[in-house]
């Protein structure tokens, strides 16, 4: 049995690296009482699959701000940050909006990225210390520059995120993470790179929060953020993955083989790649009829 275990936590996690972005829409909620009334109200808004919320609020909130009043700290925080972009970067003097982003994109690297660290996705550390990874810095980006009227685009790859903007049919790229601020090849010309909506770049929030409780082995805490990231975006199985190695280290087999017997059912495409996690939960929970 215990080999049994540790060889799906091994295929569960090598998935976790493979996965990429592959459809999943299926979504099964915990039902437990939460008491963030923020986080309440972003998921609900949420559930018809758009945000009606500001966007900035909503990057907030999923990063952990769960107060009306540290919400109005922190939206203080964004507008003195522009404030001071429009003093010393000189954004009004253009209407050219290649020219605004990058003035907007040079002044941030010049006096507001301090420093790079893969873990720190939380918007709130970028906007309290300057520091972040390739997420929240492309979300601040993203806020400050929609303010300049700047219809600048997140683009994913897997493992990465950066910016990107179109002028008259001409792409020009943003790289936080690079002190030269040039896109890696390798990462412009990905074939799985895509332009990802505001409700996935808050799952990806989401799915960050959920893979820390998961090393911290608060697994109640990481299933509850695997869900709103599938709330987020139901096109991802990487919240699917973490939520089945939740489950099965608390060793609720029988919950992870319903999950993903309820989940192949409705994502009959993934069978392929869910084919040994299946069976090795059939095993675990002694299910004798391979469906797969």
């Amino acid at each position: 049995m215990n080999r049994f275990i540790t060889t799906i936590r091994l295929f569960i996690i090598s998935l976790t690296l493979l996965a990429g972005c592959h459809s999943a829409q299926y979504t099964e909620f915990i039902n437990k009482k939460d008491t963030n009334q923020l986080e309440t109200s972003l998921i609900n808004d949420i559930q018809d699959g758009r945000i009606d919320m500001p966007f900035d609020q909503a990057c907030l909130i999923a990063s952990g701000v769960d107060t009306d009043k540290k919400m109005k700290s922190y939206l203080t925080k964004i507008d003195a940050l522009i404030s001071r972009i429009n003093r010393e970067a000189y954004v009004s003097n253009t209407t050219d909006p290649l020219t605004k982003a990058q003035f907007i994109f040079d002044w941030l690297q010049k006096n507001a990225n301090e420093g790079t660290y893969n873990d720190c996705y939380d918007i709130r550390d970028t906007l309290n210390l300057r520091v972040g990874n390739c997420l929240s810095y492309a979300i601040r980006y993203t806020i400050v520059c929609r303010y300049f009227g700047i219809d600048i685009k997140n683009i994913f790859v897997p493992g990465h995120i950066y910016n990107m903007l179109l002028v008259e049919k001409q792409k020009h790229y943003f790289e936080h993470t690079h002190s030269d601020g040039i896109v890696k090849n390798a990462d412009r010309d990905n074939s799985q790179k895509k332009i990802m909506s505001d409700l996935e770049l808050i799952a990806e929030i989401f799915l960050y929060k959920a893979r820390n409780a998961n090393n911290e082995m608060k697994h109640e805490k990481s299933m509850k953020y695997c869900q709103h990231a599938l709330t987020c975006n139901p096109y991802d199985n990487r919240p699917v993955i973490l939520l089945l190695d939740n489950y099965i280290v608390k060793k609720r087999y029988e919950e992870a083989f319903r999950y993903l017997n309820d989940y192949i059912s409705h994502h009959p495409d993934d069978k392929k790649t869910f084919k040994n996690t299946y069976t090795l939960l059939q095993r675990l929970c002694k299910k004798g009829d391979n469906r797969l």
